[in-house]
Order: C-alpha cells, then sequence, then structure tokens
C-alpha cells in the first residue's frame, strides 16, 4: 500500500475526498489528513507518505510554500495539486517545483483516480531503479575480495602479525608482498559536498573510479595494495624495498588534481611516515588520519604529509572519542550542569598542556560537529536555533577566534543554546501529544475493541515510543489511563440513575460484565453492585 497525505482547509472536502475512491483497491491507504501547510509539514516526517494532494489556496501556508519547504527537507514524495479554475497559474507554477500533476476542482474521480495510478507506476519504476542502484553499489564494494579487505584492514587496525604463512601464500597470489619491504599508509578522502543528493547517490561510482585513478598513478612507482577503512575512505598502502619513498608527495599532489579533473570532486590526502614492516602499518595509517585532520583547520582539497607537520605538535587530538561521547550523553539527556562542567574542564586541561592554537581549532571544529550530530538526531539545524541572528560559516568563525577564552565561550554558548531549543521542543511536543491520547480516549472509551494500536495510529506515533513518552508524562500507562477514564464513566452513569450493571459495561467498552465488575472494584473499592445499593 502505499501512503497518502491530504492536505485541504475544508474539512467536509478531505472528508469526502476520503470515501469517494476504492483507496485499497487502488494500492493506497490514507494515512493522515492536515488543513494547512504548517500542520502538513510537522506531520511529514511521521506519516512520510509517497503521494500528497495539497490545495493550493489555504491559510497559514499555502500549497506552493508547503511543497517548496517540503522538498527541502528531501525525501522522494510525489505532490498532486488541487486547483480550482482560478487558481490555475499557481498550480502550473506547482508543476515548475516538480509536482507530478494537478487536477482541477470540482474533482473529477475519474480523472483523479488516473493521475493516482500514473503516480503510483512512476514510484514502482523509481523503486525498482533503486533495487538496482543497490545491486550496483554492492558489486562496487566488492570489487576486492572479501578476504583482502579483511586482511588489509587487520593490518590498519594492528593484527597483521596475526597472519599464518598459508594465509600469506594466499596474498602473494593477490599481490600483497607482506616480507622484505618498508610501508607507508596513503589516506584519500573525498572531500565534503554542498550539494548532499548528488553525493549520496552517485558515492559508490565516484569511489570506485577515485581508486582506478590513485592505484594507477601510484603503481606506476610503487607496489601497493588498496582498501577502505570503517569509514569509507580509500587507503593506500606503499611499498618500498630500500625504504625510500622521494616523490610520493609529488604522486599523491597528482592524483589530487586528476581526482578533481576527471570527477569534479575534490580530496583531501594524509600521508603516514615509512615503517620497516607490515606490522608497523597501522601506525603509519594512524599518522595519515592524523594529517587528514588538517582538512578542518586548513581547508580541504591539500596533501598532508605527518612528518612535516610535528612541529607543530597536532600528533593526537584534543577531542578524544571517550571525550566526544561523553559530551553527546550529556547533551541528549539535557543536564546543563554536568555539560557546563564537562567543557570547563576541557578547557582547563587544554590550558595545562598548553595546547597550541591549532589544536585548540581544530577540537573546536569537532565539538561543533558533535553540536550539529545532537541537533540533527533532534530533527533540527544550526539554522533553527539561531535563526535570530546572522551566524557566519561556522569552520570559518571558529578559525578567526584569537584567544583560547573567546574560543570557550562562543561553544559554551552554542551548546547551552542548542541544549535548550531540543529539550524544549521535545517538552512541548509531549505534552501536545498526551492531550491529543486523552481526547482520542474520550471519544472512544465505550469501544470494546479500542487498542493502544489504534491510539498510536491517531497521533501517527510509533506504538513502542507513545507508551514510552506517555509513561513517563503522566507516571501512568495507557491501558490504566483508560480503565480509569471507563470506571469513572459508568461510576457517572449509575450517578444518573442507571442500575443495569451489563448495560453500564457495554457503554464504557467492557463485554464481559465480570470483569468490569473487578475493574470497578480495584479502581472505586467497591463492586458495582454494592455501589448501586448505596445510591439507592
Amino acid at each position: 500500500m502505499y501512503k497518502v497525505l491530504i492536505v485541504d482547509d475544508e474539512y467536509y472536502f478531505r472528508q469526502a475526498l476520503k470515501i469517494s475512491l476504492p483507496w485499497s483497491e487502488l494500492g493506497f491507504q490514507i494515512a493522515g489528513e492536515a488543513k494547512n501547510g504548517a500542520e502538513a509539514l510537522e506531520l511529514m516526517p511521521e506519516v512520510e507518505p509517497d503521494v500528497v494532494l495539497v490545495d493550493m489556496n489555504m491559510p497559514i501556508m499555502d500549497g506552493l510554500e508547503f511543497i517548496h519547504k517540503a522538498k527541502e527537507i528531501g525525501g522522494k514524495t510525489k505532490f498532486l495539486v488541487l486547483s480550482g479554475h482560478s487558481e490555475f497559474a499557481y498550480a502550473r507554477q506547482a508543476v515548475q517545483l516538480g509536482v507530478f500533476n494537478y487536477v482541477l476542482k470540482p474533482i473529477n474521480e475519474e480523472e483523479l483516480q488516473g493521475s493516482l495510478l500514473a503516480m503510483k507506476e512512476l514510484i514502482r519504476t523509481e523503486r525498482r531503479g533503486e533495487l538496482e542502484l543497490d545491486d550496483l553499489r554492492k558489486q562496487a564494494s566488492e570489487g576486492l575480495s572479501v578476504r583482502k579487505e579483511q586482511v588489509l584492514n587487520g593490518w590498519l587496525r594492528g593484527s597483521g602479525q596475526d597472519t599464518s604463512e598459508s594465509e600469506r601464500d594466499q596474498l602473494r597470489e593477490m599481490g600483497i608482498k607482506l616480507e622484505g619491504m618498508h610501508y607507508r599508509a596513503v589516506v584519500v578522502d573525498l572531500d565534503p559536498s554542498e550539494d548532499r543528493n548528488y553525493e549520496d547517490s552517485s558515492m559508490p561510482i565516484r569511489q570506485a573510479k577515485m581508486q582506478e585513478i590513485a592505484q594507477r598513478h601510484m603503481q606506476s612507482w610503487f607496489p601497493c595494495a588498496c582498501c577502505h577503512d570503517q569509514d569509507a575512505r580509500l587507503v593506500l598502502i606503499i611499498g618500498s624495498p630500500e625504504g625510500d619513498f622521494n616523490g610520493l608527495e609529488t604522486i599523491c599532489e597528482r592524483i589530487r588534481l586528476n581526482i578533481q579533473n576527471d570527477l569534479a570532486s575534490t580530496v583531501t590526502i594524509g600521508l603516514g611516515n615509512g615503517r620497516e614492516s607490515f606490522r608497523s602499518i597501522s601506525a603509519s595509517y594512524k599518522e595519515a588520519l592524523i594529517a587528514l585532520k588538517n582538512r578542518f583547520v586548513w581547508g580541504g582539497n591539500k596533501v598532508f604529509v605527518h612528518s612535516l607537520l610535528a612541529e607543530t605538535e597536532i600528533k593526537a587530538g584534543l577531542f578524544s572519542v571517550e571525550k566526544r561521547s561523553g559530551l553527546l550523553m550529556f547533551m541528549r539527556v539535557g543536564n546543563l550542569s554536568e555539560t557546563e562542567e564537562w567543557l570547563s574542564r576541557f578547557f582547563q586541561d587544554a590550558r595545562v598542556q598548553k595546547a597550541s592554537m591549532e589544536m585548540l581549532l581544530l577540537a573546536g571544529i569537532e565539538i561543533v560537529s558533535t553540536c550539529l550530530e545532537f541537533l540533527a538526531e533532534g530533527s533540527q539545524s544550526f539554522e533553527d536555533v539561531f535563526r535570530d541572528t546572522t551566524q557566519p560559516d561556522m569552520i570559518q568563525h571558529v578559525q578567526r577566534m584569537k584567544t583560547i577564552s573567546e574560543l570557550e565561550d562562543w561553544i559554551r554558548t552554542t551548546i547551552l543554546r542548542a541544549m535548550d531549543h531540543v529539550h524544549s521542543r521535545k517538552t512541548n511536543r509531549a505534552v501536545k501529544v498526551i492531550e491529543e491520547v486523552k481526547t482520542y480516549i474520550s471519544r472512544h472509551y465505550g469501544n470494546e475493541e479500542l487498542r493502544i494500536e489504534d491510539i498510536a495510529r491517531s497521533v501517527h506515533m510509533n506504538y513502542n515510543h507513545l507508551c514510552f513518552v506517555f509513561k513517563k508524562e503522566t507516571t501512568s500507562t495507557i491501558n490504566d489511563y483508560l480503565t480509569e477514564v471507563r470506571i469513572m464513566k459508568a461510576k457517572e452513569l449509575f450517578d444518573q440513575g442507571e442500575k443495569v450493571i451489563q448495560s453500564v459495561a457495554n457503554k464504557v467498552g467492557y463485554a464481559d460484565a465480570n470483569y468490569f465488575s473487578k475493574c470497578f472494584k480495584k479502581q472505586m473499592g467497591i463492586t458495582p453492585s454494592k455501589y448501586v445499593n448505596q445510591i439507592r
């Protein structure tokens, strides 16, 4: 079934639309509805519709603005415009925005059905293409044998010494010589692209071409083996019988320029130091990664050589994996005091270590990157938090910092403001959801087949997440709250003169009078029959 979201400010039109077509027979299901573009924009991440039927003329946010913002969010949703004759120009403008089609009001059911079927066929075709692309990606990632990738990555992790003699023989057959050479690691990484959609869709092809260019240039001068590390960076392990790596930096510059010319993409390359055996390749690899990190301070599209950077003290980052995990944990739980203490301790340690400005700038950028990751987890962006200020490019802004105190103050303000923004939105959303759940229960408590799954669908939330949010905000489970509502409604009916227990039980959602009596006694401390007798 393909999910449909209806966006129209006319309530009765939405209701009529839901019953005007045999949606299930056509392969669709109505997954949600909204009365304006702003409300629909909030629903998009939860409903994830395949098709949106949207009116042009709506209050708060009209159809054109909604479509434009929805497309900025991303996704592959198809839009079908519902337009009156007077809005024909708007409908044409919507088509220019990439809308699939438009249907004039009053709706011709046959025309609408035809458009929906055409959209369904287009979605099927696109998804088949995605599956084929997934197969191509898989084939590209398996270009090297699995065994070869495993062994090379083992070297990068420092486990090369565990390779057995039989495995060495197999690797020699693959062209990888283990003994009698000096080694050096080179890491080639694509620079981030502003065009994220282009980058994601073409990444496997670009990585394959990048590897072909790098190998072609390198193998003309040095024996080498290639693999991709756990972060999808290209790693070249270079060999030299005498340990003579003269000209390697020049070759890497050629690789960088050829990739830029052939792929219209830039890369940054990090070079580790030479090592005397394959057992030390992991050390050279780590040095190459440290060299690569200078991209965040000095910009990408460069070749960084670790040995030339040693004097600047950039041998290890201030912002370790453990420190990053600690900061991210404090931000996720919303603990402001612990976060402030972490920041104070981090910068105090940096002062004690007399860290260089280069190391501090790099750490500052990594901390900001962690903040961006935290915002992304909450479906927020840096612009959402600082929309009331003119915020420059963050990396350039950090690079212009002149003192440790200036960097510390700016990072503290940024982190705390991001935390306040994300956690305040979580609270507001939770309160709204709880109210919607209570309203739904108050309207449907008499339905004996009412399930939590039905309630979850009504608020467009995952079953388990809804139970968690309700319990956290009310300290009660949804089932307990539903029981409480039903028993209180039963009490009201008894107070109003109802005497037949079975009848009251049915009205509040219980088919079994005995079970109703047990629930009533547990809630009120007295059986229904005794309660009725007391009223008399």
